[in-house]
């Protein structure tokens, strides 16, 4: 009887095994493909949305009182397309649509009193072309590295105003971190690296420098050091389950002469350091890399905001990837 058992068990660890060695496991979902390069000749599509709401307020590592009844939200769509040019080289292009959304209440600097204002912008922002070169591959050292490059083009509107503006000026520009674009060109290098751990374990780590001259109205968005840790495990065939660390580092930002309400908006640009944890599930319909499906919530685990501002406590991502 317990031989009968013994054999079941391993018949069935056997058949376990089997399918997570044949599995497909990916990079993570905001990995940005950690050292991957796309193989010469192929071209893949890919669709992330992300959408979060920020209604909270911090400063410093501390949780603060949303003053103006900050209750803002923002579902951004990137549409990606990227091409293997040679046999170490790739080449992407990022196409957002954005929907940035709020309201708040703030004070009348001339009255003893306080006004309403919204804004709803939406529209195409900013283009991202990034270029992409393997320095290591993966199947001569069982490690990959890549280094790129890449410029943000100010292809995004810089110029939208208020759904309802302040009754002094209800037609003005909302605050710049609100547009569509910053009307100035960013410019961008990345490392990345990648591992399999196992036949169904992967390991991807990806860090980006953005340059950020002053944009339109001298508005220094500051410059942002991004890095990302991912890990994904291949629990069947078509299944994958994942966890990454998202963290990034933004230089302290001046608002110029961008027009008023500025001042009082709570709507600042981010500057300090921010980090979260993003566990996620990745679905392969056909047992193959060819489509994807990801889902992931990104959770905030720690910050330290250098002004008064808003951030997202959670973040939630949805993207699908087709490899022609």
């Amino acid at each position: 009887m317990i031989g009968e058992k013994m054999k079941k068990s391993l018949l069935y660890a056997f058949i376990v095994l089997s399918v997570t060695i044949n599995a497909q496991v990916i990079p993570t979902v905001n990995s940005k493909g950690g050292a991957m390069v796309l193989p010469e000749g192929k071209f893949k599509m890919l669709i992330k949305n992300i959408s979060f709401d920020k209604d909270t307020m911090y400063k410093g590592t501390n949780e603060v009182y949303n003053q103006q009844g900050l209750d803002a939200s923002a579902n951004i769509t990137l549409f990606g397309l990227v091409y293997g040019v040679s046999k170490n080289m790739d080449l992407k292009v990022i196409v957002p649509y954005k929907r940035l959304s709020a309201d708040a209440t703030l004070p009348n600097t001339y009255a003893a009193m306080k006004f309403p204002v919204k804004i709803d912008n939406k529209g195409l922002g900013d283009i991202i072309v990034m270029g992409r070169y393997k320095l290591v591959s993966m199947k001569d050292k069982g490690y990959a590295i890549s280094i790129g490059a890449g410029v943000k083009l100010p292809t995004g509107s810089s110029d939208e105003k208020f759904e309802k503006g302040p009754p002094s000026n209800p037609n003005m520009t909302t605050p710049m971190p609100t547009q569509l674009g910053t009307g100035s060109a960013e410019y961008k290098l990345e490392l990345g690296f990648s591992k399999m751990l196992m036949p169904n374990m992967r390991i991807d780590a990806h860090t980006m420098y953005t340059y950020r001259p002053d944009a339109k109205h001298d508005y220094d968005f500051g410059d942002e050091l991004s890095y990302d840790l991912g890990i994904n495990y291949a629990v069947l065939k078509s299944l994958n389950l994942g966890i990454e660390y998202n963290g990034k580092y933004n230089t302290d930002t001046d608002s110029g002469t961008d027009p008023e309400p500025v001042n009082p908006f709570p709507f600042k640009s981010f500057s300090g350091t921010i980090g979260y944890i993003t566990p996620q599930i990745q679905w392969l319909p056909f047992d193959k890399p060819k489509i994807h499906v990801d889902f992931g919530v990104s959770l905030l685990t720690h910050y330290n905001a250098s002004v008064y501002q808003p951030l997202e406590k959670q973040r939630y991502i949805f993207m699908v990837g087709y490899l022609f």
